[in-house]
């Protein structure tokens, strides 16, 4: 109540300043929304072309006009003054940019400031805004609606809308605005977990790289009693490893068993004919408790695993002590003397399931680029922000400009690799700190056919991992962060939903630990969780989901 007495001030006050103030000439400031009885109406693009503004072509404004932009830094970058794809940027469209990143940090915490404080740039970049979030600031009228924007200045995001349908869906927040654009990447090596096993350690115990968890299970504790990395010490070995509790093969275990979710934790997910359910309160969940705790029991499970940090794994890692583990790339976590030794593995199955499964991401992200009411050229910025969904702006959005972020190799090859200029590490860290605001801060359309063309042998290698033992199982994972839920019913599902992550992280840590007996207490478990409300949700979601199904049809 406190914080809608605040808004709904704030708004008065806008309107005040409004009211007393002269109109701006040449341009079409968009006005805050006005919010009654849970319906919001924003202020249209004019019928008329503002005086500034080119419809086609570049630049796209007739005289420099500045955008005032933040958002989240990547861990590379200490600021975004002097930024290559910023400068390349201007000098394409005529629009400066008045920059100021946040670091990671610090970042969720500042947000949610400039939201409270009414102290909004023009445009987030790498903004990183949950559904809720966008559907709470859009329909108080903070956001602004792109949907007529992108009906007259938008023919790229268009195009990628009619290519990609549940990109729009994903992007719809529960009143039908649009508050954002999606970003689109769907290379394969990206749209799945990568899970690494040690295979020249399984090659010199002369066992086969598993294709079912009893397998898995047999060469894990192989690992552990016959001196795998063969130092002589057979007692080091840590078969399985992971950060915090957060997840080692999970994923890749809960598919073996016919779950359909990328990550551990809590999850609502559905089966192949859309019924959706919790995963966390089937038998299949159970089995895969049991089938952790057996791991854990027999330390195959790292025992660190509920509190060790990044550094702890990387230190172990680089030491040749690890059979498997979730990463990125062990080439990096491990280093590239021992890296290689390991090679992803996926899709495998179980007495439970026969059927091989790998949940895979839509390929699309939500919540990077959004347009406030402060904003006195939302014109320009769409026509911007469209920019990046055609195939240059594709490019640019990636790595930056072409031969100041990347370079072609083999250009009727389509094959290309990023810069890396002197003074920097690697190459990702001129990225992601001089090359490009962050990797994925724009949104945009990002062609697989150029990303999957990156010509480092690392990208070759997963590539072919990847297309061999992954793509031919993926199954899209279930859009529960995306389906456009009401204001109403988001904010009943997210008091549900607090209790219920909570509860089953902690009660998951103590059934594998073995704190908790799971047999015994499997059924007090279910009931908790339902007496939590946690069927309300599951129907909750099914209406959105059914809607969300059928608008893909």
């Amino acid at each position: 109540m406190k914080r809608k007495m605040t808004a709904l001030l704030t708004l008065v006050l806008a309107l005040l300043l409004i009211a007393g103030c002269a109109t701006t000439p040449t341009t079409t400031a968009t006005t805050k929304a006005t919010t009654t009885a849970g319906t919001t109406t924003t202020a249209a693009p004019t019928t008329t072309v503002p005086l500034y503004f080119n419809e086609t072509g570049y630049p796209i404004v007739k005289e420099p006009i500045t955008l005032k932009i933040t958002g989240r830094m990547t861990a590379q970058a200490t600021t975004w003054d002097g930024n290559l794809q910023l400068d390349y940027l201007t000098r394409l469209t005529g629009i400066q940019f008045d920059a100021s990143g946040v670091s990671s940090d610090a970042w969720q915490e500042k947000k949610s400031l400039m939201f409270a404080a009414d102290d909004l740039p023009d445009l987030f970049v790498a903004g990183g805004l949950s559904s809720a979030e966008l559907l709470e600031y859009g329909s108080e009228g903070q956001l602004i609606a792109l949907n007529d924007l992108i009906d007259q200045y938008g023919p790229a995001i268009q195009a990628a809308f009619a290519e990609f349908p549940i990109a729009k869906a994903m992007s719809t927040s529960g009143d039908g605005n649009l508050y954002t654009l999606p970003r689109i990447n769907r290379v394969v090596r990206d749209m799945h977990n990568r899970n690494w096993f040690n295979k020249k350690w399984a090659d010199q115990l002369d066992m086969p790289v598993p294709t079912t968890l009893d397998e898995l299970y047999s060469v894990l504790k192989a690992f552990k009693e016959e001196d795998a990395n063969g130092n002589g010490n057979p007692n080091d070995e840590i078969p399985l490893t992971g950060i915090q509790g957060a997840s080692s093969y999970d994923g890749m275990i809960l598919n073996a068993l016919g779950i359909n979710v990328r990550t551990v934790g809590y999850a609502i997910t559905a089966t192949a004919d859309d019924k959706v359910y919790c995963a966390n309160t089937v038998d299949a969940y159970k089995a895969y408790l049991k089938y952790m705790n057996k791991l854990y029991t027999e330390k195959i499970l790292d025992n660190d695993f509920f509190v060790q940090t990044q550094e702890q794994l990387v230190a172990k890692a680089q030491q040749n002590i690890i059979g498997g583990c979730h990463m990125p790339a062990m080439y990096i976590t491990a280093g590239v003397d021992i890296g290689y030794d390991y090679i992803q593995i996926d899709a495998l199955t179980s007495a439970l399931s026969q059927t091989k499964m790998v949940t895979a991401s839509t390929g699309i992200s939500i919540g990077h680029t959004t347009i406030t009411y402060k904003n006195k050229y939302p014109e320009a910025t769409l026509r911007l922000l469209d920019f990046f969904y055609t195939e240059d702006g594709g490019k640019v959005a990636y790595v930056g400009e072409e031969s100041v972020g990347w370079y072609w190799i083999d250009k009727d090859k389509g094959i290309w690799d990023k810069m890396q200029p002197e003074g920097y590490n690697t190459a990702e860290d001129f990225r992601n700190s001089k090359a490009t605001i962050q990797n994925g801060g724009w949104a945009g359309w990002e062609r697989s056919e150029f990303n999957a063309g990156q010509g480092s042998t690392n990208a070759f290698w997963l590539n072919e991992m990847s297309f061999k033992d992954s793509y031919p199982y993926f199954v899209t994972e279930f859009p529960k962060s995306y389906l456009p839920l009401s204001i109403a019913d988001s904010e009943t599902v997210a008091k549900i939903e607090a209790d219920v992550t909570a509860y089953i992280k902690e009660a998951r840590a103590r059934f594998i630990s073995g704190e908790d007996d799971i047999d015994s207490l499997w059924s007090t478990y279910v009931t908790n969780l339902k007496n939590m409300g946690i069927d309300q949700v599951v129907s909750i979601y099914q209406k959105y989901y059914d809607e969300f199904v059928a608008s893909m049809k």
